[in-house]
């Protein structure tokens, strides 16, 4: 007798602007960027979270690209831990195979099977050909309209005219995967009992927000005061978790992250003491004066030292006695 297949989690990296975050669901827009709304900002790279999830044999995982300037990360992502994830975002029948070069594992297309937001057995034939029905996943991502669930695509902005029915799990042959809204454990056991065993779980940011708390200092310089202030916090709350579970009696490898977590927050710290002082600079930099902790810092003595102007001056009377006594000059007669 058949093993009955249990439903099993599968890692996701989504990527946006070049960096592992983890965006609110209908706030990426390409009209208004300004809208945009995060969970998570990694301070993590791309390449860290796929070298964890290799650790950990991880496979199947899924690298999305939302939008463009993720191709560097993404590929950081594959060459850490190559024929392991799968790669989405843009993908369509001219650079599958250039993807799957790359080192992913299988490609995800979405987009690219609805132009003009209706769904086209061509392009999924085109992209078939090129990659293989094998190394191929149809990311079929939907959003509700009214009381139907509807294919939405381009980063979720646009609805196609696919409609997808909520008994999928019921009927579905293929390897399948749900993607999305995954908060706990828990979410595994209802999708198992629901689908049968036969729809995967993926999940995002709970996998981010465990990342160990390690932070480089050449991460966090290219990040805005806003973001640093918020990892910081993240750090410090993090760390008071790790202190509580130290007095209660944690585990031994929880109570070694104390130290990663205290130098991270170090870490931070530094860069935003450096930014302000950076920007301080670049205030009084046409000034007459500095702020003191501008300044050259040196020794006491030499800050105190009087300047050649300074040394050089002299009173009223001591011009007097060098005009009326000045030194007086000898010749040796040989």
């Amino acid at each position: 007798m058949r093993p009955t297949r249990r439903s099993v989690f599968r890692p996701c990296i989504d990527l946006h602007d070049g960096q592992v975050k983890q965006i609110v669901g209908g706030t990426l827009s390409d009209t208004s960027p300004e809208a945009l709304k995060t969970n998570f900002v990694a301070s993590q790279s791309p390449g860290d979270f796929a070298r964890l999830y290799r650790e950990n044999n991880l496979e199947g995982g899924h690298v999305i690209k939302l939008g463009s300037g993720n191709d560097v990360a993404a590929r950081e992502a594959l060459a850490a831990w190559p024929e392991g994830l799968q790669i989405g975002g843009g993908i369509n029948d001219q650079n599958a195979k250039e993807w799957l070069d790359a080192g992913a594992s299988k490609v995800i297309v979405t987009s690219y099977l609805f132009p003009r937001a209706k769904f086209s057995l061509e392009h999924l034939q085109k992209v078939s050909s090129a990659v293989g029905k094998d190394r191929l996943v149809v990311d079929v991502s939907c959003r509700r309209r009214g009381d139907k669930w509807l294919v939405a695509m381009n980063k979720w902005q646009d609805i196609t005219d696919m409609e997808v029915s909520e008994e999928l799990g019921e009927w579905v042959r293929i390897p399948t995967t749900y993607a999305g809204g995954a908060k706990d454990i828990g979410d595994l056991d209802l999708v198992d009992k629901l689908s049968g065993g036969r729809v995967d779980l993926t999940y995002g940011r709970l996998i981010t927000t465990k990342m160990p708390g390690k932070v480089k200092a050449y991460e966090l310089q290219s990040k805005s005061k806003n973001d640093l202030h918020k990892q910081l916090q993240e750090l410090k709350t993090e760390l008071l978790t790790l202190r509580v579970q130290k007095i209660a009696g944690g585990s031994a490898s929880k109570l070694t992250k104390i130290n990663t977590v205290r130098k991270s927050i170090a870490r931070v710290l530094t860069v935003i003491n450096q930014k302000a002082r950076q920007n301080l600079r670049e205030y009084y930099k046409n000034k007459k004066y500095l702020p003191l902790d501008l300044r050259a810092k040196k020794t006491r003595a030499i800050r105190r030292r009087l300047t050649k102007h300074e040394a050089s001056l002299k009173t009223l009377k001591q011009r007097k006695k060098d005009a009326n006594f000045p030194i007086r000059k000898y010749a040796v007669k040989a």
